[in-house]
């Protein structure tokens, strides 16, 4: 998830109760929630493929998680009535509720890491969800209003102010998960359940859209091509009305362009890369486009590595693409 997201359910844990097993436990939680995505600190220096090669690297791994937690619980020593045990609870606590989150969305993380390089996701929610993003912020600035306005007409003030606003956020993030695995659920069955051009699913997976919960971006691999469809759980699914790219035969290229530092990155980090030869000035290009971030015409998290005719590398890069680019 985006980092205001992991950031404002720090201040509900904080206010629901577990800031109070620390001393400076909003501190620790804020820090800690955040701390794992240092890693994109690390990927910046080393432009497109430091990103693929490190982000949702080892500071997402579990057994990090400790680790991280105490870096985040030491940085308030300062504080008085600090102790290391439950400052180091806390934060490892923050940095596990980091790292659920992002399990959440359709990225996915790389938890079992040193030990095994495996992508885990579920698929819920995108990476910038807009309904837990605008029941946050109303479950962390009600209490803040409440207390101006109440300020205002000499209102008592509570003793746990905003508890309730947190326990209802946190709640809603619960309930909204558990929702859309449903929905996903559905979602899967539907694209499972066809046939597409006559050939049945190797493969399907299906990615949340930004407004809509019923509507999914549906992916199918069937033997001879790939397909990308949009689900609507309201009306009825059509297998005909999709965007079709069929596998290309030259293996050789995509092998060639497969075996570069770029292509090994790209492959370590996408998921469901829908691969494109076709003709070029030197001899062939190669594209690659993992298509949860967009379709390959649209150009967004995409390897293109050109050959020649002996397929022999060219040139190769990697490039995010137009990020403002409407898919």
């Amino acid at each position: 998830m985006d980092n205001v997201t992991h950031s404002l359910t720090a201040v509900l844990l904080a206010r629901a109760g577990l800031g109070r097993v620390s001393a400076g436990g909003l501190g620790i939680l804020l820090l800690a929630s955040n701390l794992p995505d240092a890693d994109s600190v690390v990927a910046l220096f080393g432009g497109g493929l430091g990103y693929l090669e490190y982000h949702r690297h080892l500071t997402h791994a579990l057994v990090v998680a400790p680790l991280l937690g105490l870096l985040a619980g030491l940085a308030f020593f300062r504080v008085a009535g600090w102790r290391l045990g439950p400052a180091w609870l806390l934060g490892t606590l923050g940095v596990w509720a980091h790292i659920l989150l992002d399990l959440l969305n359709n990225y996915g993380v790389r938890i079992w890491l040193p030990f095994r390089a495996d992508w885990v996701g579920w698929d819920l929610f995108m990476v910038v969800d807009p309904w837990v993003m605008l029941v946050l912020l109303l479950s962390v600035g009600a209490p803040l209003l409440g207390r101006l306005v109440g300020g205002e007409i000499g209102g008592r003030a509570s003793v746990s102010p905003g508890r309730g606003w947190a326990v209802f956020g946190l709640l809603f993030i619960v309930l909204w998960a558990g929702g859309r695995w449903v929905l996903h659920e559905r979602a899967m069955e539907t694209l499972r359940a066809r046939n597409y051009e006559g050939q049945a699913a190797v493969r399907v997976a299906a990615w949340p859209t930004m407004w809509n919960p019923f509507v999914w971006q549906g992916y199918v691999s069937a033997e001879p091509f790939w397909g990308l469809y949009r689900v609507d759980l309201n009306r009825e699914f059509d297998p005909e009305r999709g965007a079709i790219y069929y596998k290309p035969e030259d293996l050789a290229a995509v092998n060639a362009a497969r075996r570069t530092p770029e292509g090994q990155a790209f492959l370590g980090f996408a998921q469901f890369a829908v691969w494109r030869v076709v003709p070029a000035a030197e001899g062939v290009l190669v594209e690659a486009t993992d298509v949860r971030f967009g379709a390959p015409e649209d150009g967004k998290f995409q390897l293109r590595v050109v050959l020649d005719e002996g397929r022999k590398v060219v040139s190769a890069k990697f490039g995010f693409g137009d990020p403002l680019k409407v898919r």
